[in-house]
């Protein structure tokens, strides 16, 4: 009985020796630069930090089918960087939230309901997890290019519609400089390591049970040595199965985003029945004058627009809105402070506004996003709408963040 009960020794296929250890490590090393289309993440990251970004589509559509964004985060764009959801017919608008990747995103396409059916969208948003805006999309950057019949303005909004033969239709978005998401080199680092070293335990703990099926330990030093050398193994071929999401993350960890222009400009989500034009006016030190403004003719037209009027870079003690010229009735939906980025540096409260002349009544309409209706005197040809000191300084503390950048 006493063979039975001795230390069996370790089979050859078992035993630890350097020529076994650089053979597998240029197998493991051969098979990381294997492609994999797909990245593989086996423990997620816990929620952390309100930084990680989301997209955020309002919208209804008049024919049953699907809708589809991609996002170009890798090298083109593909269906493994895409969102995709059934739409049917509804005169209500909903609301679909999607995560981004800790990725530089650099390209955004959106394909609509095929085959001549509508896309209305309500708003479009890149957010945070806290639901803080990061950057506002409109109309104008919406750019067709296959099989898209139009893209016009709505009461609420803007409406994308396909051919009647159309089957593939999409519009490019502009992003004006890619989305990045504050800390994504440090989350993406956590992933990696985490993911590796839980699949490494996994294929440890699973290569020690084979192991331990024909082998029993001389000592504590033999022990040891088998035990590393399965270690090493199973983190080696860990990498492999993480291989996609490594490289990755170390080619974002590469990027450089392009320097921007300098420049803040106001933006103005807005319905107008009389459109002629808007001035902006602010005051430096020296009051208001015509040479401290800038005057903005409105589109067209009756429908949800955007008016941009660029903001001088010199701190403010007063900034005042005339919005028209004449009497009319207004809608305001948001105003915001972006830069020459598109990305939204602040967001202007509506209630923060002043009337200050010429002003017959002023009403918020949460029916309609929390739109805020304003009406002029009749008569009148000079409403002007003050903003608060608490919005200028704000609005301040951005001017000086982004002399401090250049």
């Amino acid at each position: 009985m006493s063979h039975i009960l001795s230390p069996r020794k370790a089979p050859s296929a078992f035993a630890p020796s350097w020529r076994r250890g650089f053979v597998i490590a240029g197998l493991a090393m051969a098979g990381f630069f294997l492609p994999q289309s797909v990245p593989l993440e086996y423990y997620s990251l816990p929620a952390r930090s309100d930084d990680p970004l989301y997209l955020q589509i309002t919208c209804a559509a008049d024919k049953t089918g699907d809708v589809q964004i991609f996002y170009k985060a890798s090298s083109g764009i593909s269906e493994h960087e895409s969102f995709t959801w059934p739409i049917s017919p509804t005169q209500d608008t909903y609301t679909y939230t999607f995560p981004l990747p800790d990725a530089p995103i650099t390209e955004l396409r959106l394909d609509p309901v095929s085959a001549g059916g509508g896309l209305t969208i309500r708003q479009m948003q890149i957010i945070d997890r806290s639901g803080m805006q990061i950057q506002r999309f409109t109309k104008d950057q919406f750019i067709p290019l296959n099989q898209i019949a139009s893209i016009a303005p709505t009461p609420d909004g803007w409406k994308i519609t396909s051919t009647p033969d159309a089957n593939d239709p999409y519009a490019r978005i502009d992003l004006y400089s890619p989305l990045l998401a504050k800390g994504l080199n440090h989350r993406n680092f956590l992933r990696c390591l985490y993911s590796w070293s839980y699949l490494g335990l996994m294929l440890w703990i699973l290569l020690l049970a084979v192991l331990f099926t024909f082998y029993r330990p001389h000592g504590w030093k033999d022990l040891l040595s088998h035990v590393s050398f399965m270690a090493a193994i199973a983190l080696m071929f860990s990498a492999i199965g993480n291989r996609g999401l490594i490289k990755n993350s170390y080619r974002y960890s590469q990027f450089v985003p392009p320097v921007i222009k300098p420049g803040l400009q106001l933006e103005i989500d807005l319905r107008i029945d009389h459109p002629a034009y808007a001035q902006l006016f602010w005051d430096t030190g020296n009051g208001y004058s015509e040479a401290d403004s800038v005057r903005k003719d409105y589109e067209v037209h009756t429908y949800l627009q955007t008016l941009r009027l660029p903001l001088p870079s010199s701190p403010l003690k007063e900034l005042r809105l005339d919005p028209l010229d004449g009497e009319a009735q207004l809608n305001l939906r948001e105003i915001r402070v972006v830069d020459t980025g598109n990305r939204t540096r602040a967001v202007v409260p509506l209630d923060s506004l002043r009337f200050h002349q010429d002003i017959l009544s002023h009403a918020s309409r949460p029916d309609t996003m929390e739109t805020l209706e304003v009406k002029t005197q009749p008569g009148r040809k000079d409403p002007i709408i003050l903003f608060s000191s608490e919005t200028v300084s704000a609005i301040n503390r951005v001017i000086q963040l982004e002399a401090a950048a250049r």
